[in-house]
């Protein structure tokens, strides 16, 4: 009996120091990092950099893969089942980890039992409107939608995606009415405003800032709290009228259920660390992106608060690809 109280007591002590040592020895073999998306996202190129960086910085290789398919759930239920030590991670987003769980009812994983690492960046949207709209400013684009209700349509990248759900969700906040047109990929979305076969989309950045300076699509306003540093000339949503109105869309590293603590800081010092970098910040920022380095916890509450607003939404429009 003394031997196994002993025993115990040796292993409670050990633990601890086992997880110290292997996150100091960490890492020790190449890791991958799945991205489960096509190699063209803008996910991809972000992730790319910050790879890259952490190979020179821990001299071992950090290989990105691309495992796209079901709203990017292929590949993450591909990296949640890998072994939880450091070399098999997930960079995943809003979407994926919010809506995608309400999509798809039958996930081998739990989104939110994965491992939240480090935020790469959080963005707003970008309200745009097409060659159809008729005025300059946000309120004018309500005051079209609410004259005529129903009769225009607005663009996503499809069902059930943020950019779907920011539409609904900017529709619900003004009382007005839109028929929903999904797409297969954001440059569609550009081309259905430069068409005029779309009036507006709540629209990723990088999807419609192109075409703002030719002015075959307006940016109106972006969805965060405060204006956006790189559209700095776009009064945010709430400048505009549109009160507690806000999509952002985060991208970030995870890691599969039971991961060390020890691992995930390490990972997400390094990292926030790159995401400092001057040219990481501009390379970033050449894509429409902004890198946003913040503590594990303060990654933690904004996945776990999206999921609960995005979520939310999701179930309430009984979205569902059961």
């Amino acid at each position: 009996m003394k031997k196994l109280i002993l025993a115990t007591a040796l292993f409670a002590v050990m633990s601890p120091l086992s997880a110290i040592s292997q996150a100091a020895d960490y890492p020790s073999k190449p890791v991958t990092i799945t991205v489960p998306f096509g190699a063209g996202a803008s996910i991809g190129s972000i992730t790319r950099i910050v790879a890259d960086k952490l190979s020179a910085r821990l001299g071992q290789p950090f290989v990105v893969e691309y495992k796209p398919g079901a709203g990017g759930t292929i590949g993450s239920a591909h990296a949640a089942a890998g072994k939880p030590d450091g070399y098999s991670l997930l960079v995943s987003a809003t979407g994926t980890m919010s809506i995608a769980p309400v999509l798809y009812e039958n996930l081998s994983y739990k989104s939110d039992e994965l491992v939240p690492i480090a935020q790469m960046m959080r963005v707003p949207f970008v309200i745009a409107a097409g060659t159809g709209f008729k005025g300059s400013t946000l309120p004018d684009l309500v005051k079209q939608i609410k004259d005529e209700p129903g009769k225009y349509n607005f663009a996503s990248t499809g069902n059930g995606t943020l950019v779907h759900l920011g539409g609904q969700l900017f529709l619900n906040k003004i009382d007005g009415k839109a028929e929903h047109v999904p797409y297969a990929a954001g440059s569609e979305v550009a081309v259905a405003l430069i068409s005029g076969d779309v009036l507006f989309s709540v629209a990723n950045i990088s999807t419609v800032a192109p075409h703002f300076a030719t002015g075959r699509i307006k940016g109106l306003a972006t969805t965060g709290p405060e204006r956006f540093p790189l559209l700095s000339d776009l009064p945010a949503a709430s400048e505009s009228g549109i009160k507690d109105f806000a999509v952002r869309h985060y991208v970030g590293i995870f890691g599969p259920p039971g991961l060390p603590t020890e691992i995930a800081e390490k990972l997400n010092k390094e990292i926030n660390e790159i995401l400092r970098d001057p040219d990481v910040d501009k390379a970033f920022k050449a894509q429409g992106d902004l890198p946003t380095p913040v503590s594990r916890e303060t990654f933690a509450q904004t996945v776990s608060s999206d999921a609960k607003i995005w979520g939310g939404l999701a179930r309430k429009m009984n979205l569902s690809t059961n």
